[in-house]
């Protein structure tokens, strides 16, 4: 009898401890589980802020391209046509070198673009149309391909802010708020691939800056290794309902855009917009 006893006591006990042991195997894979999904969840938020954050510089550039006369007003130019005077200085301010160029660009139905200048007696001349971009000396050609079509797409770019921020390839980063030259602007940084995308012509890394509140296009910094340039819209004018420069000034800066000396000058005039309406 008391070994029935003893055994029964001893089965007791196992079935107690069986138990224990789920209970403590389910508290356990409870909280794994539980942790699990919080991490689960965490990468989710993390996604969803990386979304925001493009979301954000898209917003900022489309809010400067309506401030700036809209996209649609711009990608309807057929032509346009300006001077552009441009003035290099070395760090002691005297003059590198000086230059006036007439830009001429036909923009639709049929892209060709001119660009025209002279230095001493001699006559430059850039011609890009299709895939075909040349240089002449003289009405001689001296050069062509890709280091002729990246002038001529930087020549481009410049006048083209902030609606060439949309162009294909252009990867957008919103980087903030940032005390420029007095004002608060948003900060879009821009990277581009000319590797992959031919209408880009450098690598070069672009910060723009945005006023907050009127989302004008005020001015960027760019890193152009082993140097940065400061680059500031002096002042604008409006042709037609959109807003080309007028002046601008460059300045050889460091990396978080301190200015250390005035290296370039620009002016922009005799402005001429036509629209495939007109």
């Amino acid at each position: 009898m008391f070994m029935l006893n003893r055994i029964s006591c001893l089965s007791i006990r196992a079935v107690f401890f069986f138990i224990k042991k789920v209970f403590h195997i389910s508290v356990i894979t409870g909280f794994f589980c539980s942790t699990l999904s919080s991490c689960k969840f965490s990468e989710s938020e993390h996604k969803t802020d990386v979304s925001l954050k493009k979301a954000t510089a898209l917003e900022v550039v489309e809010n400067a391209i309506n401030t700036a006369g809209t996209l649609k007003k711009w990608q309807n130019i057929a032509s346009l046509k300006y001077t552009k005077k441009s003035r290099l200085l070395l760090e002691n301010g005297d003059i590198e070198s000086e230059v006036t160029q007439v830009h001429h660009y036909t923009l639709t139905p049929r892209k060709s673009i001119r660009i025209a200048w002279a230095v001493g007696k001699d006559s430059f001349l850039i011609t890009k149309k299709g895939g075909l971009s040349q240089k002449f000396k003289n009405n001689i050609l001296i050069e062509q391909g890709k280091s002729v079509a990246s002038a001529v797409n930087s020549s481009l770019y410049v006048i083209g802010m902030p609606f060439k921020l949309l162009d294909k390839g252009t990867v957008l980063a919103y980087e903030g708020l940032r005390h420029t030259g007095g004002d608060t602007t948003n900060v879009v940084k821009a990277t581009y691939d000319p590797q992959i995308h031919e209408n880009h012509s450098t690598k070069d890394v672009w910060w723009y800056h945005f006023d907050k509140n009127t989302g004008a296009f005020l001015s960027s910094m760019v890193y152009h290794e082993p140097t940065y340039a400061l680059i500031e819209n002096t002042s604008v004018t409006k042709e037609k309902g959109l807003i080309f420069p007028k002046t601008r000034k460059s300045y050889r800066c460091n990396e978080v855009g301190e200015k250390r000396f005035l290296r370039a000058e620009f002016w922009y005039t005799d402005y001429s917009v036509t629209f495939l309406e007109d």
